[in-house]
């Protein structure tokens, strides 16, 4: 009897035994200056459920010197260093034995674990300890991009998670002066995981284009940042030509024959399609790109008037123009000259003609000489039949030349002198 007695005892006290029981990781690693959990989660004999438990945390398994980092119903046995920055995250009465450490330190590495007492009636140390690490502190928030257009409204939201929920960090926003913003902040949790979300809401310009904005997150003794270049989006905007210099009254006054080369340039993000076009025809054209050369022919009147150049891109697009004129006086004296030169040119021409007719005049002369000295020596017969012979061949080279002539000389016409017959 008293063996089946020690039996059911020893059956009883296993039982109670195996009821004290704790869950906790082997291992934490935290960094510098924010904040620590050690999650855990622990359980006791249920004839104890209607007793206040104590619990209370060491910072080292040598249980000779048991130095308290946490107790929960007297704070006095807390070493120095760890008072005022050490909490548990739930309820011990609901099995939750979580440790929050504030304001982490290098100091704050080693083991940890938890111990449960009911007064005067038990206690227990669960094991094993808990390794907790420190390491320099890196976590950077988190900026998330938005289509920037200018002119629309936009949020953008900064966001940095933690798994402890003692120090909260602090988000805030640096901005320039010129990109006034409103910033709302807020805190949700998945899980585990705690969620804390500044957003910037602000209505960006142009000339935000490459603006910087910093996200900082904040705790007490450490703080780190994520910088956001604004990329704005806009229709192009302040179209220039350029003319060797700037053409502030839009209008070019050629007065020579050098072709001359312009530039039209806009700002915009994207970039610019951009296009030269005079009298509704293009003259040059490009894509992506917020600049367009064109090249001028020398002027003439029928180069004269204005010279379009369209810039657009999927936000809009913007127009400028230039004139192209002439100056009369110099136009008049190009003319002149022109003139003047064509009569030059004909005079030329002319005296070239009277001198090829005199020339002609001159070779018919002689041959009119030659023949009547000829006749002079010949009795009349002969110088009959040598007449009609010269008559002839003069007839026929008479002809040849005027079939020469007449193309080069039409205007041309000279005495050919007196025609012999017979003597």
């Amino acid at each position: 009897m008293l063996e089946k007695s020690y039996f059911l005892l020893s059956l009883l006290q296993a039982g109670l035994a195996q009821e004290w029981e704790a869950n906790t990781p082997r291992e934490v690693v935290a960094q510098e200056g924010s904040c620590a959990q050690i999650p855990c989660r622990y359980s006791y004999p249920s004839h104890l459920a209607n007793l206040p438990p104590v619990g209370i945390w060491f910072n080292n398994e040598d249980q000779r010197t048991l130095p308290t980092v946490f107790h929960s119903k007297d704070h006095s046995r807390e070493l120095a260093r760890f008072r005022h920055r050490t909490q548990l995250s739930g309820d011990l009465k609901d099995g939750d034995c979580s440790l929050i450490i504030n304001n982490i330190t290098q100091e704050d590495a080693g083991s940890y674990y938890f111990r449960v007492e009911f007064v005067n009636v038990n206690s227990y140390s669960y094991r094993p300890a808990t390794q907790l690490h420190v390491s320099d502190f890196k976590d950077k928030p988190t900026i998330f991009p938005e289509e920037i257009i200018a002119g629309k409204r936009v949020n953008l939201s900064c966001t940095f998670n933690t798994t402890c929920n003692g120090t909260a960090p602090v988000l805030t926003w640096d901005t320039p002066t010129a990109i006034p913003g409103s910033v709302s902040n807020t805190v949700t949790q998945h899980g585990v995981t705690l969620i804390y979300t500044s957003v910037l809401s602000l209505i960006p310009s142009p000339r935000h284009q490459g603006k910087t904005l910093t996200c900082r997150v904040s705790y007490p003794t450490v703080s780190s940042e994520q910088i956001f270049v604004l990329t704005v989006q806009y229709s192009p905007w302040n179209l220039t030509i350029t003319f060797l210099r700037v053409v502030e009254d839009s209008l070019i006054n050629s007065t020579d024959r050098n072709s001359k080369m312009i530039i039209c340039s806009v700002e915009s993000f994207p970039a610019s399609n951009l296009t030269w076009s005079h009298l509704h025809v293009i003259m040059n054209r490009t894509s992506s790109n917020n600049e367009l050369w064109l090249k001028l022919p020398y002027a003439t009147y029928r180069k004269t008037g204005d010279y379009q150049c369209v810039a657009e891109n999927e936000h809009g697009a913007v127009e400028g123009s230039i004139t192209i004129t002439v100056d009369r006086h110099a136009f008049g004296e190009w003319k002149a000259g022109l003139f003047g030169a064509g009569i030059a040119l004909s005079v030329g021409l002319s005296a070239f003609f009277i001198f090829r007719c005199m020339r002609t005049a001159r070779n018919t002369g002689r041959d009119h000489s030659a023949q009547t000295k000829h006749v002079g020596r010949d009795s009349p017969e002969e110088q009959l039949d040598k007449s009609r012979k010269d008559n002839k061949g003069q007839e026929i080279k008479s002809k040849l030349n005027s079939y020469v002539e007449e193309d080069l000389y039409e205007n041309c016409k000279c005495d050919q002198g007196p025609v012999y017959g017979n003597v």
